[in-house]
Formats: structure tokens, sequence, C-alpha cells
């Protein structure tokens, strides 16, 4: 038989228990993102890549973002709004450019709020980077180069995109370097020969600039860097 004492404790006891069962849960903003992976497929290089990923504020009081971060300079994000109300959506676009890369690609922004479960989100976009003209190298330095001697240096540029490419003409910004260009009209898989020369090495020669290779393709400004180093 239960006591009037006992009975008084349990009911406490009961009562404590509702009470904490009925305490609200914490007010907190939550970041959410419709779709936090985002892929390109394929593009070609040079080519920009644009995408809106949707941001969300699924919590119950206003989401701060204070920062956002890219993991590189080719990836530039803007956001449209960084305080938003409960139940509010904002657009963060990000702009990919692809002129340095080739291959599989994947670059990352992170975005930095209040969501104190997740104070930091990630956002990743990946990219398949296609190029209709390899070329090799593609850069060229002239480093260690003596007054009056003469110099060549030699490019190879292949047709990759699986159709004609007609090169039209190559510009240089480096006035001491001749340009010539084996063949202009290339077939498929084919190759030319991009040969440079410089007839006689001079000192206090400039030698820093870059090459423009246009033509036909999706790509039709394609750039070479030139690299100048100390003439003895």
């Amino acid at each position: 038989m239960i006591s009037i004492r006992g009975l008084s404790v349990a009911i406490t006891m009961l009562f404590l228990a509702s009470l904490l069962t009925a305490a609200p849960a914490r007010a907190a903003a939550r970041l959410e993102v419709n779709q936090p992976d985002f892929d390109f497929k394929s593009i070609y290089r040079g080519s920009e890549a644009r995408h809106d990923f949707i941001i969300t504020n699924s919590g119950d009081i206003p989401l701060q973002i204070t920062n956002i971060r890219s993991s590189c300079g080719c990836t530039v994000p803007s956001i449209k709004k960084r305080k938003l109300a409960p139940g509010e959506k904002t657009t963060l676009t990000a702009i990919f450019d692809s002129g340095r890369f080739r291959g599989s690609v994947t670059k990352n922004i992170y975005v930095y709020s209040n969501d104190e479960e997740n104070p930091v989100t990630k956002l990743s976009i990946h990219a398949d980077i296609k190029q209709d003209l390899q070329v090799s190298p593609a850069s060229i330095y002239f480093a260690g180069l003596k007054t009056g001697e003469s110099v060549q240096r030699e490019i190879e540029i292949r047709n990759l995109s699986g159709k004609q490419v007609r090169i039209s003409e190559i510009a240089s910004t480096v006035g001491a370097v001749e340009v010539q260009l084996d063949k202009q009209l290339l077939e498929p898989d084919e190759v030319t020969r991009l040969r440079l020369k410089i007839p006689k090495v001079e000192k206090g020669m400039k030698l820093t600039g870059e090459l423009t290779i246009f033509n036909d393709s999706h790509e039709n400004e394609l750039k070479i860097r030139l690299y100048g180093g100390l003439i003895k």
C-alpha cells in the first residue's frame, strides 16, 4: 500500500517529468542547400560556367551568413542576401573560369554562418574540361641566353576536336620572337608545329609576353606564355 507521502513524491516527479518533456527545443538557425554538389559535366576549356545554389533558412531564428570563401581564384561566389528570416531563401551564384584547367576538376566553396550544428557548409562544383587544341609545352622559357646567339623553340599543336580546325593567325606581344606555323588546317588528331626563333639575342631584349593562337575551335584564342631570363 502506497503512503500519502509516497504518493505525493510520485506525483511531484511525474509533474517535473511532464515539464521537461513539454520544454520547447532551443531556437536555432539552420542552413540548407538544395544541391550542395553540382556537376557541369563536360565543358570546353576557356568557357565560363555558372551555377546557382539555393540556400534556405530552415530554422526558427534569423540565419546570418558571415563569410563565403572559395578554394580557388578561378571560382567566384556571390550571394544576393546574407541575412535570412526563418523559411526565407536566397541564391548563391558560383562562376567558374575553366581557362587554366584540363581534365577532371573539382572546386569548393565554403559558407560560414550562425548555424551552430553546421557553422561551415561546403558546396562543390565538378567539371570535365575538354579542349579542341592541345598545346605542348603550354609555356616557353628563354633562359640562360647569350648575346649574339640564335635561339629556337618548338611548340606542338594537336587537334583533339574530332573535326577540322583552322588556325588563322599567330599574334605575339614579343617583337623579337619570329613565329612560323607548319600547317594552318588540321584534321582530327593531326599535329602541327609552331616554331619560335630569335635570330640574334641582344642585351636588354624583352622576351616576356604571350602568343595568341587565333582559330575556329571552341577556344578561339589560345594563349601561350613566354618567359624571358637573364641574357649574358
